[in-house]
């Protein structure tokens, strides 16, 4: 079965199709195909891409599915329920709670400068760690959690203003 998604990402909308079957995935975006070998355990997903293999974490919610995967996270909407969803996918420069755990420890500071993949904060959660690094240069406008408290899925966790594209004026 192949699905057509409409995606968000900041203010780039992105149109890509779907399919799986007998344990592959199959993604088609502007006329280049991916194809994967996938494996589903619990709200953990394993795609494995010739000698590559990812893992992400994934839960429902109203909004849509959140996925975590390499320290970032992303609300996916399903087609036409964009209007739906206000603020919580239209930023990239918002990093968001992966699922319900405890913040462990924050490294981000407001007022400080973050590198992309820079570590900003840990959470555990199901004895698990995950790390939450920063998805592009930018400044750290807004942290928003503390080490300690608990935080539920797509809770806004920092918020980063991102850094002027190379050559454009500030």
């Amino acid at each position: 079965m192949s699905r057509r998604l409409s995606l968000r990402w900041g203010a780039k909308h992105v149109e890509t199709e779907v399919s799986f079957r007998n344990g592959r995935v199959t993604l088609t975006r502007d006329g280049r195909t991916v194809d994967a070998a996938y494996r589903r355990d619990a709200g953990r997903v394993m795609i494995t891409l010739g000698a590559e293999t990812r893992r992400a974490v994934t839960a429902k919610d109203s909004r849509g599915l959140w996925v975590s995967s390499r320290g970032r996270t992303w609300l996916l909407v399903p087609e036409g329920r964009e209007g739906m969803t206000r603020g919580a996918a239209d930023a990239p420069d918002e990093i968001r709670a992966p699922m319900t755990g405890t913040v462990v420890s924050v490294t981000a500071a407001a007022g400080s400068h973050a590198k992309e993949g820079e570590l900003l904060l840990t959470i555990e959660a199901m004895k698990m760690e995950f790390k939450l690094t920063a998805p592009e240069d930018g400044e750290v406008l807004e942290v928003a959690c503390a080490e300690g408290d608990r935080v539920e899925l797509g809770q806004l966790l920092v918020r980063l203003k991102p850094a002027a594209p190379a050559g454009s004026a500030a």
